[in-house]
């Protein structure tokens, strides 16, 4: 703010433009005008032009957001003998500034004041007249708040009127319906009876009906609870997806117990640091698998070794043994500290997510695909959205979505929803469309969706309906949805909706006040969704779940660190982060979290990590390194190194090894200076020796988005990840006519490993075709 003569110019910038040549000279042109000369009623018309025009184009520089002029002389009037003049408004029909306010006094035939008018003038382009109108009317808000207390702090002072008010915490979030209050297995058990001969399952060609699952699960949970297992226990599954994964899930909530899901495809380290962490003492398993586990502190109970004993027990459904308060799962996320944060979901939250909702159509003649990995939120929307309404769940054999595989199940069991990623959405509807004509619901989620991809899917496919959610594990993924339509597509982003059945949004500036329509801050969610907090985490718990200022007498929130704006239909936008999370292919991802793994190298004294995104919508993530004593281990060796600790989706793209991490003026991470990961330097260069090795890395450098690739390079050491690993497999499938899995790449990651497998590879499925929509 800089106060000028009579003249008050206030700026609002989006960034430094201090750099910015052309800014630098407007800005002198501006500060050389003789403002306070306007004061003098002789000032030519001219010399007021001359001296604005600067001001009005610095006005128009491309990082400006608004320029506000306000001029605080008094106005002049003119007097004529025998003549009456009164003033009258004209408008040119342009705007000078883009939003400018101008204020009058009135006087009174005896010259004492009279009130003051008032006028704002906008350009249509910025603004609509609904908004200005508000503008208007938080002004006088503020005005009146000012002059009845002069003394009272500018903090305090508040713009929102109660109008706005109620429709921010009561109309817009006026969303309950009601729902049993009930546990989810109970509502299942009820399901199955209703429609025992129903479809539940498939998976690989067989179908389980409601009663034959009911009765799997609860011949496993009498087991169970003969084990002592009961309310308040929590049960580790470790299990390949298949219909005995679902049934022990049921078992774990039939006897008692919560569960939480130990995804097959994590290193052995973290689910044991998992189990560790949420404290479970039992976990399901098989032979097979059981190795992963020997160094948990656990009981192991094998399934295989137990099948004839839990093969006698009743197939009666056992006494409800938890309430709806009590945890139904336990979800692990990315943790800033370093830990992954156990996520404590009630049974409420489960019910309360899909009974009495509109944003997808759950009912028996609905078929879902579940697809997504077990660790994700989404599992459980794949899961209980079908098998709660009798409806299909349709299993995708391994643990990561497989789009050619996904695409097969589609179209062979008619799947009605499918719930992907915005990152895999787009890949569907690149390398896969045929899917679109098949499914009448597809949901995207997890990551800000590509207006590009989904207008594309909306025209090619008219009868397909794409909702866009948003909702973290805290609340039990999806909790505010929209409808997409072509209405949505000429935006930047696509919105994320209004909160669904049961569910409430709020959004507040730091000092927990609501912020207005139009004005971003940062999303807290309320609701029977919310979970009880972190498990074991009472610091962390308190620091995200905060009493509702706005809400009922003892309601708690969720700080989502999440940022967003509200139109003025209510409609929700998401605008990005208030901190460093990330979300990857639909995963969050603390950088902290990496950051601490890479610190526990031993040749590691500092460490970073971000996401780039130096080709247009591939995100990778990637770790920087300052090493001590001259040592200098390579990407490969890094990499190596975190994953034996994290997850696929977390282990960085590249890991640089820099002299110093750069900092700012004021020492803080640099991170517009730190170096592009160069990848093609970490190919080795050994060649082809046949034309199918040759062919296979034509293929790596394509999908790479690299100039060549030599036959013994790592495809994941080169920046590629699971995604990009589906794109490979299409590429082969077309190339060399076989069909390879996800599971191949990732255990043959190179072009020479990869040729090896074709000779055993089966047959390439038929393309899918489009087909007219009955």
């Amino acid at each position: 703010d800089e106060l000028v003569g009579f003249f008050v110019n206030t700026v609002v910038l989006r960034t430094d433009l201090s750099g910015d040549p052309s800014f630098r000279e407007l800005l002198e042109r501006v500060r050389e005008t003789d403002l306070a000369a306007f004061a003098n009623q002789d000032v030519p018309f001219e010399r007021v032009v001359e001296a604005v025009n600067p001001v009005r184009t610095l006005s128009r520089h491309p990082l400006f957001q608004v320029m506000l002029v306000l001029q605080n002389n008094a106005m002049a009037t003119l007097e004529f003998p025998g003549l009456a003049i009164e003033p009258v408004e004209v408008t040119t029909g342009s705007a000078k500034f883009d939003l400018m306010a101008g204020f009058s006094e009135n006087r009174a035939p005896d010259g004492t004041p009279a009130g003051i008018d008032g006028t704002l003038e906008y350009e249509v382009d910025l603004f609509d007249r609904d908004t200005v109108v508000t503008l208007s009317r938080r002004l006088l808000a503020v005005l009146r708040q000012v002059v009845a207390a002069p003394d009272r702090p500018v903090g305090t002072v508040d713009v929102l009127d109660e109008a706005e008010r109620h429709a921010l915490t009561v109309g817009w979030n006026d969303t309950a319906v009601p729902v049993p209050d009930r546990c989810p297995h109970e509502l299942f058990a009820e399901q199955a009876a209703r429609t025992p001969d129903a479809v539940a399952l498939v998976f690989e060609g067989t179908e389980i009906c409601y009663a034959e699952l009911n009765a799997r699960s609860n011949q496993l949970a009498h087991h169970l609870i003969g084990m002592g297992i009961g309310r308040g226990d929590l049960v580790g599954i470790h299990l390949e997806r298949g219909p005995l994964l679902i049934a022990a899930l049921l078992a774990a909530m039939k006897a008692g117990a919560a569960y939480t899901m130990l995804d097959p495809a994590f290193p052995a380290d973290r689910l044991v640091g998992g189990l560790v962490e949420s404290g479970a003492r039992t976990v399901l398993t098989t032979s097979g698998m059981a190795a992963a586990l020997a160094a948990a502190p656990v009981r192991l109970v094998d399934l295989d070794a137990d099948g004839p004993r839990i093969d006698t027990a009743p197939m009666t459904d056992p006494p409800s043994r938890s309430t709806p308060g009590d945890l139904a799962c336990v979800m692990f996320t990315s943790g800033s500290t370093g830990r992954p944060k156990a996520v404590a979901t009630p049974n409420r939250a489960v019910v309360a997510t899909y009974l009495g909702q509109d944003y997808l159509r759950f009912g028996q003649d609905e078929v879902f695909l579940q697809c997504s990995p077990v660790s994700w939120d989404a599992f459980a929307l794949e899961v209980f959205g079908p098998l709660l309404f009798g409806g299909t769940c349709v299993l995708q054999p391994g643990q990561q979505p497989d789009p050619a595989l996904v695409a097969t199940l589609v179209a062979k069991h008619q799947v009605t929803a499918l719930q992907m990623s915005a990152s895999l959405f787009n890949l569907m509807l690149d390398d896969h469309p045929a899917v679109f004509s098949v499914v009448r619901q597809a949901m995207t989620g997890g990551e800000p969706a590509s207006p590009g991809h989904v207008a594309r899917a909306l025209r090619e496919y008219p009868g397909l309906r794409v909702i866009n959610g948003y909702g973290p594990a805290e609340s039990l993924g999806f909790t505010t949805c929209h409808d997409v339509t072509d209405a949505d597509l000429t935006g930047a982003a696509i919105p994320v909706g209004r909160p669904v059945a049961n569910k409430r949004a709020l959004l507040l500036d730091p000092a927990l006040r609501l912020t207005p329509t139009g004005v971003a801050g940062e999303v807290y969610l309320a609701g029977d969704g919310l979970a009880h907090g972190y498990l074991n985490r009472p610091g962390q718990t308190a620091e995200r779940f905060v009493a509702n200022p706005h809400g009922v007498p003892g309601e708690v929130m969720y700080r989502t660190g999440d940022l967003a704006r509200r139109r003025a239909d209510g409609v929700l936008e998401f605008l990005g982060r208030a901190d460093d999370q990330v979300k990857i292919r639909g995963f969050r991802v603390e950088p902290g979290e990496v950051e601490a793994v890479l610190a526990e190298h031993p040749d590691v004294v500092q460490s970073a990590a971000v996401v780039r995104e130096d080709r247009p919508g591939d995100k990778r993530l990637v770790g920087y390194v300052v090493t001590a004593g001259g040592a200098r281990p390579s990407t490969i060796q890094l990499r190596e190194f975190c994953s034996g600790q994290l997850p696929e989706h977390m282990i960085p793209a590249a890991v640089l090894v820099l002299d110093a991490l750069p900092l700012t003026p004021n020492g803080k991470l640099d991170r517009a200076a730190l170096p592009a990961p160069d990848f093609a330097a970490f190919t080795s260069g050994r060649p082809p020796r046949n034309p199918r090795e040759a062919t296979m890395c034509e293929l790596f450098a394509e999908v790479l988005g690299l100039p060549e690739v030599g036959i013994d390079d790592s495809f994941f050491d080169l920046g590629g990840h699971s995604l990009l690993a589906t794109r490979l497999i299409s590429r082969v499938r077309t190339a060399f006519g076989v069909e390879l899995t996800i599971r191949a790449v990732f255990e043959s990651p190179t072009a020479a490993g990869l040729v090896e497998r074709l000779d055993g590879a089966a047959t390439a499925r038929p393309a899918l075709r489009r087909r007219a929509r009955t």
